[in-house]
């Protein structure tokens, strides 16, 4: 008996979920969502501080 494990993408706008091989990805790796289009990008940070790196 083999057991696979499946990974689900979850749109956070508009709820909708599918296995992860299922979900399209955009050329830089992030999931798409194939009902609204929204993407699934990290947050950019708000504040910069002076420990914060400004040029990356």
């Amino acid at each position: 008996m083999s057991f696979e494990w499946v990974s689900y993408f979850t749109c956070e706008e508009c709820g909708l979920e599918r296995p992860s091989p299922e979900v399209p990805y955009d050329r830089l790796g992030y999931a798409v969502c194939p009902s609204c289009g929204a993407e699934t990008r990290p947050a950019a940070s708000a504040t910069v501080d002076a420990s914060t790196p400004v040029d990356g």
